[in-house]
């Protein structure tokens, strides 16, 4: 029996471990490495379009042969400047709401786990004082038991020794006759 409640305190031991620690790391580990993945992905793409616009004017640069075209790669130019300039604002406003979200979402998982961690900490605290009332139970019966058996053995030894004491009385008062 022993054997099993060391196996079933165990078992309870990993669990509250996997409830309290792992469960929040885990699901802080998962939401961040999310948030890291839009992040760079929304980088990536910013950089992507901002280099193949820029190698797009490059091109168009090398295209200019007469006044025509030279106004045209401008106008072209100052086309591209005005979208990189909304693509920009628009990234900006993607990675600011992402990170909002993260750390919205990290809050949420930190109050979880606090309040995850003060319920164990009450349920242990519970349990922790049923045992030591248990204990104490149990302890003022084994004293309770332990002055029952002294009183019995004292009362058992001193009714043998009383027949003698009478005995002796009366081989005395015999004596005296």
């Amino acid at each position: 029996m022993s054997a099993e409640k060391t196996k079933k305190d165990g078992d309870q031991a990993t669990e509250q471990f996997d409830n309290t620690m792992l469960e929040p790391v885990r699901a802080y580990g998962t939401l961040t490495t999310d948030y890291f993945e839009k992040l760079f992905s929304a980088q990536f793409d910013a950089v992507r379009a901002f280099a193949d616009t820029s190698l797009a004017q490059s091109r168009s640069w090398l295209e200019v042969k007469d006044p025509d075209s030279f106004r045209q790669v401008i106008e072209e130019q100052q086309q591209a400047i005005r979208e990189m300039s909304e693509r920009l604002k628009e990234d900006t406003d993607k990675i600011q709401s992402l990170s909002q979200e993260y750390l919205k979402e990290t809050q949420q998982l930190t109050m979880e786990s606090v309040q995850s961690g003060r319920k164990q900490l009450d349920e242990n605290m519970q349990k922790a004082q049923k045992q030591f009332q248990d204990n104490l139970q149990k302890g003022q019966e084994q004293v309770e038991d332990s002055l029952q058996k002294g009183k019995e053995e004292a009362d058992t030894t001193q009714q043998k020794s009383q027949p003698q004491t009478d005995k002796s009385k009366k081989s005395t008062s015999t004596a005296d006759k």
